[in-house]
């Protein structure tokens, strides 16, 4: 059922309930696989709306098989590693 949302309800109590946009925070995703494997996910990202396929920098080598990554102070990271099936 359709609910009628033009009651009385202030644009500015409206508002009051969205998240603020001054609490987001950037979050590094980083791919690595071969590169179709991490082209295959760029696009399906960009197919669920999660992101752009312009936003990804372009596949950048990984030297000698070794990357180092320098989190910033109080920075975490959680690693997800998922099988997909390339066609």
């Amino acid at each position: 059922m359709l609910q009628d949302i033009s009651s009385d309800r202030s644009p500015s109590s409206v508002l009051a309930e969205l998240p603020a946009r001054d609490c987001r925070e950037p979050i590094r995703h980083i791919l690595i696989g071969s590169a179709r494997g991490v082209q295959h996910t760029i696009y399906r990202l960009h197919t669920l709306g999660y992101a752009e396929v312009a936003r990804w920098t372009h596949a950048i080598a990984i030297p000698d098989n070794q990357i180092i990554i320098t989190p910033d102070k109080g920075e975490v990271m959680s690693l997800l590693v998922k099988s997909i099936r390339l066609k």
